[in-house]
């Protein structure tokens, strides 16, 4: 089985390339607790030491993990990765068990945070509420004058996406 993976180690989270598409009942969720989950793959991988939350999407897991952590973390998910995909994949019915805002942030840690690190720069998610999402470019990316193809063509999409209750999403001025 191939899973490519995106160690973005400053920020304790290991993104997880899923090998094929899962089946969800919501488009995206955010979990904290096992004891929360009910399939075997989100419950063998809340329950591995050192993982603090997840973030499951059709076609990615973004696990944020504990810094002393690091290795077990990276080595028991693909474990528990390969067991799932060598069974009978089900459908997961779980929901998120986090707040919107959070979901919001999972999805621009495993999304758009790794891209704009590269060059610099970031989001930060102000407000979710109504339908509204308002963010603020910092870093290099406050003042760059392809902010707003990111904001139409990264940030919008995957947002809009995986949150479809999100409406509009406002830029405030840095």
């Amino acid at each position: 089985m191939f899973v490519k993976i995106d160690d973005l180690e400053p920020k304790q989270i290991i993104n997880f390339y899923l090998p094929q598409e899962l089946k969800l009942s919501d488009v995206s969720l955010v979990l904290k607790n096992p004891a929360q989950a009910a399939s075997s793959l989100l419950v063998g991988v809340l329950s591995v030491a050192g993982v603090t939350k997840i973030l499951l999407t059709d076609k990615l897991l973004s696990v944020h993990y504990k810094a002393e952590n690091k290795d077990d973390v990276r080595m028991s998910v693909l474990a528990e990765l390969d067991d799932y995909f060598s069974d009978t994949l089900t459908d997961i019915k779980e929901k998120s068990n986090v707040s919107e805002l959070e979901k919001a942030e999972a999805l621009a840690d495993a999304f758009i945070r790794p891209t704009l690190n590269r060059d610099k720069g970031d989001i930060e998610i102000l407000s979710l509420s109504d339908g509204v999402l308002t963010i603020k470019f910092t870093g290099h990316c406050a003042g760059c004058p392809y902010a707003q193809n990111t904001l139409q063509n990264v940030i919008a999409k995957t947002m809009l996406y995986y949150m479809p209750q999100i409406q509009k999403i406002d830029l405030e001025d840095a």
